[in-house]
């Protein structure tokens, strides 16, 4: 896949390379910064998901340090391989007494949820990039979370026993996920998606000064794009398979040239915060905790 995607970038940039490279560029400073900040705001509401989820397990940990934890973890993500962002997540969460096993269960079941939320959003604004109506979509997605939902295991349960017997504490993990928690849960990871596709949609206002579509295209499109670089397990981050499917839907409205602009620019601005946002927050000075 990553082969495949690296040759349809070079495929798709090549004719266009001069223009590309000619291409003014608006650079409008107040679009520009207000994608910044919501870009942050995305990444604020899905550590405050996972923070939400661990206190689910019972896991006590400071926001600071929740932080701490995730933003640091959240850069192993481009490093090939999934397996690596989890483990260093897990490690690092130990440390400030969090149960490795809930500290990966939970951020492995925010990213679960985000995928289907996403497939959501994705349905609900651009059917036909899925080749089907609304509906159907919509409804096939809500029967999965439904069903993830309901095959969560339970400590009095066949599975929770099952578990429980091999890793202990399973009990007090999913002791506190209810049908309300959980919906509550999907709903608030609705919001990163639409916050990044505004964000999106800012940043290209920035870039280009007036591009054409609309603001639930722009949302659809990144949301498209950023689901496909997750299901695209190998690739570290999404890198290129992300681009790729961007390029894709974004050059029908805008013309390849500027969807390769803007396909690249977002991966570099979304790089360059969340590097930002990790510095920022592991040079925050360590407070020890009240006794």
């Amino acid at each position: 896949m990553l082969v495949g995607a690296a040759y349809y970038l070079a495929r798709v940039a090549a004719p266009d390379w001069p223009a590309i490279k000619s291409r003014d560029l608006a650079w409008r400073i107040g679009p520009l910064a207000a994608s910044g900040v919501l870009v942050l705001a995305t990444l604020a509401v899905l550590l405050a998901a996972w923070t939400t989820s661990l206190h689910w397990c019972g896991a006590q940990i400071r926001y600071r340090d929740a932080a701490r934890v995730w933003f640091t973890a959240n850069l192993a993500r481009f490093i090939p391989g999934t397996v690596w962002q989890f483990a260093s997540l897990a490690a690092m969460a130990a440390r400030y007494q969090v149960s490795m096993i809930a500290a990966t269960a939970t951020v492995l079941l925010e990213q679960v949820v985000l995928l289907i939320t996403g497939l959501l959003v994705i349905a609900a604004l651009t059917p036909a990039v899925l080749h089907a109506t609304w509906w159907q979509t919509a409804l096939a997605t809500a029967a999965v979370l439904g069903a993830a939902g309901l095959a969560l295991p339970r400590p009095t349960g066949r599975v929770g026993h099952w578990l429980e017997t091999r890793f202990p504490g399973i009990r007090l993990l999913w002791s506190g996920v209810t049908p309300a928690r959980l919906a509550g849960f999907a709903a608030l990871l609705v919001v990163p998606w639409i916050l990044y596709g505004v964000a999106f949609r800012l940043l290209a206002i920035g870039l280009l000064g007036s591009p054409a579509g609309s603001w639930g295209f722009y949302i659809a499109a990144f949301t498209g794009s950023y689901v496909a670089g997750v299901i695209a397990v190998f690739a570290p981050a999404g890198l290129l398979v992300r681009e790729a499917a961007l390029i894709g839907l974004l050059s029908p409205l805008l013309g390849s040239g500027d969807a390769v602009i803007l396909a690249a620019a977002s991966r570099i601005w979304l790089t360059a915060l969340e590097v930002l946002a990790a510095i920022f927050v592991i040079a925050l000075p360590t407070v020890p905790e009240a006794s």
